[in-house]
C-alpha cells in the first residue's frame, strides 16, 4: 500500500494525526488541541439557568404573587431569545436579550421577597 501524503488519509481528506501514533492519541485523549471547556460551560450554564428561572417560576405561583411569575416568566423568554441569538452568532442582540432576562428575574425575586 502506498502511503499518502502527510496530513491526508487515504480518501484524500485532511487528517492531522499520523496513523502511526494511534497508541499516543489514545494515550491523549481525543480533546487534544481542541478547547471543549466552553460547551460545558454553556451547559451548566443553561442547566442552573432553567433551574433558578422554574425555581422562581415555582415559588411565585405557590405564594400566589401573579406579577412574579410574569416577570419570571418574561426573563425565561428572554434568556430563551438570548440562546437563538447566541446560535445565530448575534452578541449584541445576545447581550440585550441576557440583560432583559436578568433584569425581568431581579424584578421576579423583589417582588417575591416584598
Amino acid at each position: 500500500m502506498m502511503r499518502e501524503p502527510v496530513g491526508q488519509d487515504e480518501y484524500g481528506s485532511a487528517n492531522p494525526f499520523d496513523p502511526d501514533d494511534l497508541t499516543t492519541l489514545n494515550v491523549m485523549g481525543p480533546a487534544v488541541g481542541s478547547n471543549d471547556f466552553e460547551k460545558y460551560a454553556v451547559a451548566v450554564i443553561i442547566v442552573f439557568g432553567a433551574l433558578i428561572i422554574g425555581g422562581l417560576m415555582a415559588a411565585t405561583l405557590a405564594l400566589g404573587h401573579r406579577n412574579g411569575f410574569l416577570y419570571a416568566l418574561g426573563g425565561a423568554t428572554a434568556a430563551w431569545i438570548s440562546g437563538n441569538a447566541l446560535l445565530l452568532d448575534r452578541p449584541r442582540i445576545y447581550a440585550l436579550f441576557v440583560g432583559i432576562a436578568a433584569v425581568m428575574l431581579i424584578a421576579s425575586t423583589i417582588t417575591l421577597v416584598i
